[in-house]
């Protein structure tokens, strides 16, 4: 889509622009500006997944092997390859609203074959292309909530998996890709919009606590250059900003467990933080009649966000995000 392409071009801009330190105070502020320029999009039918038995099928053939991997008496047994096929199948799978095929069956399996080292470095790598690409990440996002959330939301889960492995035991990703995570990560942190935990009997969609998964693998890796940091954390905090559906299952806390995270691991970020807590209560200061209920939502959203900092305790937090959110926790209320 135009609006798509169009908008990574201009995030790409202020990534490189982070990167020379041209910006800073104005970052926030102009990913607000390009995505306040999205139009609205009309709802498009999703196509869903087929044959969750067929795959759940695929998927239970290699469990005995993941068992007995688990419990450590793979010496004397010939491991079964894990096919490209069927990683495709249960990347397809994650897309399924019923819970049964996608949560107790793809991303059970992807993540045990991940996290058991049961898959080639080569698959890593495809895995990991096919979680970030546009057709998967993107996938109706700019449209109103709809059945798209799963599909989304459970390839950044798996996704926070891949970046585990990366971080703490095999380096697989080529300097490339890596560099396509952080774009295609911090696009989907700003234009994710669907803020639905668990929904009826499909189970949870949560996409803003995986959204927290994912940041903080990026957040802890060594070999991240601080300018990437920081321009996650500005688009996370930005798409954030922008939400005019409520949080209301545990995703704010998750977010803010994150964000203090950074703020406690350089002060660059706590800067940055502290700046986007003062724009939010500029944003309050100029549109004092709030009529609307989208308005209703971002105002309690970002009270949440200044509450769990306060929740964290002043112990834990950077002095003067604790102190500018206790001072200002009144107001928010």
């Amino acid at each position: 889509m135009d609006e798509l392409k169009e908008i990574k071009k201009k995030f790409s801009v202020l990534r490189q622009k982070t990167r020379k330190g041209d910006i800073f105070q104005s970052l926030g502020p102009l990913m607000s500006d390009n995505l306040m320029t999205l139009p609205s999009q009309g709802t498009t039918p999703v196509v869903l997944p087929k044959n969750g038995e067929h795959a759940l099928e695929r998927f239970q053939t290699y469990d005995h092997q993941l068992d007995i991997r688990t419990e450590g008496m793979l010496d004397n047994i010939k491991v079964t390859t894990i096919s490209d096929e069927d990683i495709q199948l249960a990347i397809t799978q994650l897309a399924n609203p019923l819970p049964k095929y996608r949560d107790t069956g793809a991303f059970l399996f992807l993540s045990d074959i991940i996290q058991n080292e049961l898959i080639s470095e080569d698959q890593l790598r495809l895995l990991t292309q096919r979680l970030v690409s546009d057709e998967q990440l993107f996938s109706h996002i700019l449209e109103p909530e709809n059945d798209g959330i799963y599909g989304r939301s459970f390839s950044i889960l798996v996704l926070s998996l891949l970046l585990f492995t990366q971080r703490t035991k095999i380096h697989f990703m080529s300097a490339d890709q890596m560099d396509l995570v952080i774009n295609q990560v911090a696009l989907y942190v700003a234009l994710e919009r669907d803020t639905r935990g668990f929904i009826g009997t499909n189970g949870w969609a949560h996409a803003f606590t995986h959204i927290g998964n994912v940041l903080a693998e990026l957040f802890m890796m060594p070999q991240l250059m601080r300018a990437d940091k920081l321009f996650l954390l500005a688009s996370m905090l930005a798409g954030y900003r922008e939400l005019k559906q409520p949080l209301m299952m545990g995703e704010t806390e998750r977010l803010v467990e994150v964000v203090i995270y950074a703020a406690n691991a350089h002060e660059l970020y706590a800067d940055y933080i502290l700046l986007t807590l003062k724009l939010w209560r500029k944003d309050l200061v100029t549109q004092r009649d709030l009529k609307t209920e989208a308005q209703w939502h971002q105002l309690y959203n970002r009270s949440r966000f200044f509450h769990e900092i306060i929740l964290r305790g002043s112990q834990n937090v950077p002095k003067k995000l604790y102190d500018y959110a206790e001072q200002t926790k009144d107001y928010l209320t």
